[in-house]
């Protein structure tokens, strides 16, 4: 079997080119006993269809596989079926590119590609499963967790503590309302009960507003368990937003209800 590989270096010690059309050298790799044959690429002045020529070098001589870090998705999709096979996302040494697509592929002596080594959706769609359920494993004591501490927070924390902490002010009910909501995490369902009450307390409307809207979108007590699964950065850039836009949109509803 050829395998042919744009890179950088006239050996297979070179790099695998990053992208197709701008590799220095193209290496015919004959995948029995790693022996080659270096070819010049496609000069500079080429420019878009560098990466066709590159195509049709290795075509040309017979090649079965093109090894690159990036070739343009309508390329690829145009050689699928045909005799070249154009495999991207390759990075590093050419020998280490090359021999980890010969164990991937499970490529014999004959240079055929044994495809019962490539999955099928079925085993595609047990792996994630099983993925998936390792993950919720993982998470589960700290979900746990979470579950006690909100138990515990409801329990101390009364409504009739919560209407006396609004003061009235449109901006500090805003905040405050907020700062309940991202504790007290919830459905939205019990946001409207609580809502409701607050309202009927005489509790200004934008702190309610702040309240429902953090109530579903916040949530600081979930953070470790949201920390776990999708990382510390995304979910406390995620937290910081929702509590921002509860207190931003609160007092810009409130502001234009007032003006009818």
């Amino acid at each position: 079997m050829k395998i042919a590989v744009p890179c950088t270096d006239s050996d297979l010690d070179g790099s695998v080119a990053p992208k197709l059309g701008t590799a220095k050298y193209v290496l015919l790799i004959d995948s029995n006993d790693m022996s080659f044959e270096v070819l010049d690429g496609p000069p500079k002045d080429v420019g878009a269809g560098a990466g066709v020529s590159i195509i049709s070098l290795a075509a040309n001589n017979d090649a079965q596989a093109l090894l690159v870090g990036y070739a343009a998705p309508h390329i690829v999709n145009a050689m699928k079926g045909k005799s070249l096979k154009i495999v991207t996302g390759v990075k590093g040494k050419v020998r280490d590119a090359v021999q980890a697509y010969l164990i991937k592929n499970s490529v014999g002596s004959d240079g055929r590609v044994e495809q019962s080594s490539i999955p099928g959706w079925r085993e595609l769609w047990i792996s994630a499963f099983r993925k998936g359920l390792r993950q919720f494993y993982q998470l589960l004591p700290k979900l746990a967790g979470v579950i006690m501490l909100l138990g515990l927070f409801r329990g101390f924390i009364s409504e009739k503590d919560l209407f006396a902490l609004f003061s009235g002010s449109a901006v500090q009910d805003s905040i405050l309302g907020a700062t309940v909501g991202s504790v007290l995490v919830g459905n939205p369902v019990n946001s409207y009960v609580i809502g409701d009450s607050l309202l009927n307390a005489g509790v200004n409307l934008s702190g309610i507003i702040a309240l429902m809207m953090a109530w579903v979108t916040v949530g600081v007590i979930q953070l470790p368990a949201e920390s776990a699964a999708l990382g510390i950065r995304f979910a406390v850039v995620r937290n910081l937003c929702g509590f921002v836009m509860a207190v931003v949109m609160s007092l810009l509803v409130t502001s234009w209800g007032g003006l009818f």
